[in-house]
């Protein structure tokens, strides 16, 4: 079978940064595709591959590379792409198009009036199969979600679909899952009796001025919040799956997400630089904070903490899972430590259990002592990037890396009042915390995971 994966967005950063890398370990792992590149910015496949394409890829991975100046707004553009396919796939009788879009959601429309038309033509001349893949945030809104679903849906059947939220390909998410059903002495304390709340950290160094167009659209809810950290939310939190199928994991996400209410308690802010030299106001957030409760049986009353955003002091990416300190009433001695799991997840993948030891030389007092996992120290350096092992899925025709059009909508609910809000946003320094996370903190009686 020949199979062709049609890059939309084939000059932009995310194929450039992310997807051209995975393309080729692909081709080096032996699968067979051919990439089609479509863009604006060069004028021939000479120009794309000196220009964009590092200069250490593989001879292999440039002989399945194939470029076409490509405008969407040209009438001519479908029968040009038409013409090159045919070409692409000669005598061969049985093809596979992978339909890439990473485009803004508002060119699907477009982009499926087109790859219509592509279809019909290719179906005359050979027995056709296809796919098509999406990027985050699928939509912007509730609303918007379900229209660009409703175009998807008249070109391709669900199993065709894959929408993609990359975090779901990172080693730590599919890590969550095998430490808490793979072990039985996780599995005993992970719920409302034990647990006695959940903090999720996402702070980064980098703001995002050199995307400022892109990101005024977005925001800090649509970046991270309403895909990736829900998606965390429901792997910590989920009811064990019949199995770890794609269709039975994402029977028991939706029923967490369908558990969490619509956010209520929650801050917004942005950097103080943002945008300054763009000669306009930016007012879209960058940094939030905010505490859910997921109300299910097993989890209800565990509230979560979480807080996100630009232009930190340091990078943290963490889970902290906080059990409850029942020891130091039962022993009188407050100075004894909680228990913890915490899941370091940038800049390596660690899992460290925080327990309690005898302090060397003393009478009887504890120090907290931590018993860690290290991903490149057991399995080694070489664990694949998440779109290495996206891609790969969507190869095999595997869904099980894909969040459900159902998870997405409930997602899109859970953050609407932050979608909605235009209330107070603060201003804060580069580097420093926001004053509202800390008075979350407070609020609520715990401190953030240092």
């Amino acid at each position: 079978m020949k199979r062709i994966i049609i890059q939309y967005g084939g000059t932009g950063d995310l194929a450039l940064k992310k997807l051209y890398p995975a393309y080729e370990k692909l081709i080096g792992k032996g699968f067979e595709f051919d990439i089609l590149s479509l863009g604006r910015r060069f004028k021939d496949r000479e120009t794309f591959i000196s220009s964009i394409i590092d200069k250490s890829a593989s001879p292999e991975f440039l002989t399945h590379l194939d470029y076409l100046p490509y405008d969407m707004a040209d009438q001519k553009a479908t029968a040009t792409l038409i013409d090159k396919l045919k070409s692409m796939v000669e005598d061969k009788k049985n093809v596979e198009l992978i339909y890439y879009l990473a485009l803004q959601p508002n060119l699907y429309e477009e982009a499926i009036h087109q790859i219509q038309e592509v279809d019909a033509s290719m179906n005359s001349i050979c027995t056709l199969t296809k796919k098509i893949v999406v990027e985050k945030p699928f939509g912007f809104d509730l609303e918007s979600a379900v229209r660009y679903n409703q175009i998807l849906e008249t070109a391709f059947v669900n199993r065709e679909i894959f929408r993609i939220d990359h975090y779901l390909g990172k080693e730590f998410m599919q890590n969550l899952l095998i430490m808490r059903f793979h072990n039985d002495i996780i599995r005993r304390i992970w719920d409302k009796d034990s647990i006695e709340s959940i903090q999720i950290i996402f702070d980064e160094t980098h703001g995002v001025d050199q995307r400022l167009g892109f990101y005024e659209k977005i925001g800090v809810v649509r970046d991270t919040i309403q895909n990736h950290i829900l998606q965390i939310v429901t792997y910590l939190t989920m009811n064990e799956p019949a199995s770890l199928s794609s269709e039975d994991i994402a029977i028991e996400k939706v029923k967490v997400l369908k558990a969490i209410s619509p956010v209520e308690e929650f801050s917004m802010g942005r950097y103080e630089s943002l945008g300054v030299n763009s000669g306009h106001v930016v007012d879209i957030p960058t940094y939030a904070a905010l505490k859910l409760c997921v109300n299910t049986y097993f989890f209800a009353n565990i509230p979560i903490y979480i807080r996100t955003g630009k232009m930190q002091g340091e990078p943290k990416s963490l889970i902290y899972v906080k059990f409850k300190n029942t020891t130091k009433e039962v022993m009188h001695d407050q100075d004894i430590a909680e228990n913890g799991v915490i899941i370091n997840i940038h800049p390596e993948l660690t899992i460290d259990i925080s327990v309690n030891l005898k302090q060397p030389n003393t009478s009887w007092k504890s120090k907290p002592v931590r018993f860690r996992f290290n991903q490149a120290e057991t399995f080694g350096a070489n664990t694949p990037e998440a779109y290495e092992q996206i891609l790969e899925k969507i190869l095999q025709g595997d869904k099980s890396l894909f969040p459900t059009m159902r998870e997405i909508t409930e997602s899109w609910r859970i953050v609407t009042p932050m979608l909605e809000h235009t209330g107070h946003t603060e201003v804060y320094p580069v580097r420093t915390l926001p004053r509202f996370a800390s008075e979350l903190a407070e609020k609520n009686h715990f401190e953030w995971y240092t």
